[in-house]
């Protein structure tokens, strides 16, 4: 059984959950495989061990940053087509006219729409490439 020593000099068994909750977590929180697999190793887990619960935990990371993406990709989309579907009626008016209202709503309309631009980007690049992001879950943008 290892024991921890904390800095008030007291032991306390280390469960194997315990070592697993705390792998798990400092991948979730982006912390570089290689370290998470030298704490794995230096508590007592095998290296195969070690190296089959790190690609589990990090199957779990990729799923979840797909799902923040996912819902990015999903707003993004639907401001991009909203906007874009007001330009089109909005201009397709022939009674256009222009006053300090219609430069306001037009400045509004292209904000919105390059956030939804931006969100759809973001959203597509956490679909498909979610390993390259390093932060932590909690840091990344809904």
């Amino acid at each position: 059984m290892k024991f921890n020593i904390s800095l008030t000099g007291s032991k306390e068994p280390t469960e194997p959950t315990t070592i697993l909750s705390e792998a798990r977590a400092k991948i979730i929180w982006g912390e570089p495989l290689s370290s998470v697999r030298d704490y794995l190793v230096s508590h007592g887990l095998s290296s195969l061990e070690a190296e089959a619960k790190i690609k589990e935990f990090n199957v779990e990371r990729n799923a979840t940053i797909r799902k923040v993406g996912l819902k990015s990709t999903i707003v993004g989309a639907t401001l991009v087509l909203v906007t874009g579907w007001i330009c089109y009626v909005r201009f397709k008016n022939p009674m256009f006219g222009w006053d300090r209202y219609t430069y306001r709503s037009i400045v509004t309309i292209v904000l919105v729409g390059l956030y939804g631009c931006w969100k759809l980007v973001n959203g597509i690049i956490y679909l498909v490439r979610p390993q390259s992001e390093d932060k932590s879950i909690t840091e990344i943008p809904d």
